[in-house]
């Protein structure tokens, strides 16, 4: 699958999560924290950087959140509400990937009356790998991997600095 990096190919997170596994716990944590903080931004970049072109990919874009464990960082968008209530997951699917002009959509009113109306030009033409979150993932994943291995070596550093 795009966008993943293999640990049996990349010698070096290969070697860091082994050394992550014997690191203390306030190491790990000090990693995870930094490298969060660090990721965050480029995330919000890469997204903003591959959408922005309507309101609701600004409001995707907006939504752009990074989550680290020790194991693994997580990347998110699409989560949260719009202004007129909508949650944005429900929409974010055809902001991503497009939808035909002609597909059908049941609404309802504020009344409680349920109708269909058609997407119209709304969303782009469907584009099976994605106009915004997977490339902006795809072009930010590996300077995540360089990131991780930066921030593990530095903190490991400064914890062989500091234990001496």
């Amino acid at each position: 699958m795009a966008g993943r990096i293999s640990l049996l190919i990349d010698s070096p997170l290969r070697t860091l999560m082994l050394a992550m596994q014997d690191l203390d716990k306030e190491v790990r944590t000090q990693i995870g924290k930094a490298t969060k903080a660090e990721a965050a931004p480029i995330w919000e970049d890469e997204l903003w950087k591959h959408g922005g072109r309507s309101l609701l990919e600004e409001r995707l874009a907006d939504s752009g959140k990074v989550g680290v464990t020790t194991r693994n960082v997580f990347l998110r968008a699409g989560t949260g509400k719009l202004r007129s209530g909508a949650p944005l997951d429900r929409l974010a699917r055809a902001v991503e990937f497009g939808r035909p002009a002609d597909a059908l959509a049941r609404r309802t009113s504020r009344k409680g009356t349920t109708y269909k109306m058609r997407s119209g030009n709304r969303f782009l033409p469907r584009q099976r790998g994605g106009y915004m979150v997977y490339p902006a993932a795809f072009d930010s994943i590996p300077r995540f991997a360089s990131l991780w291995i930066q921030t593990t070596v530095r903190a490991v550093h400064e914890a062989v600095e500091k234990a001496t």
